[in-house]
């Protein structure tokens, strides 16, 4: 199947983790992880650091839906 050529024009690639970083981040984690697959996370890191970058940051008391909605039977 053929991806559409505007596929991925909104990630902003930033640079993955190097091969130290994730050993690590593994080995402060205490996770074992196949080495075959330690590449794939060292790549994958960006999207992480991407999502985070996103919900990052000040919010309003109305943006935390706990504080919009009344709780049942109140």
């Amino acid at each position: 199947m053929r991806q559409p050529e505007h596929w991925g024009d909104g990630i902003v690639k930033t640079p993955g983790m190097t091969r130290a970083e994730v050993e690590t981040a593994l080995a402060r984690a205490g996770l074992d992880v196949p080495e075959r697959e330690r590449r794939d996370i060292a790549d994958a890191a960006h999207f992480v650091d991407e999502m985070a970058e996103r919900v990052r940051g000040k919010r309003a008391m109305g943006a935390e839906p706990a504080h919009v909605f009344p709780p049942p039977g109140a």
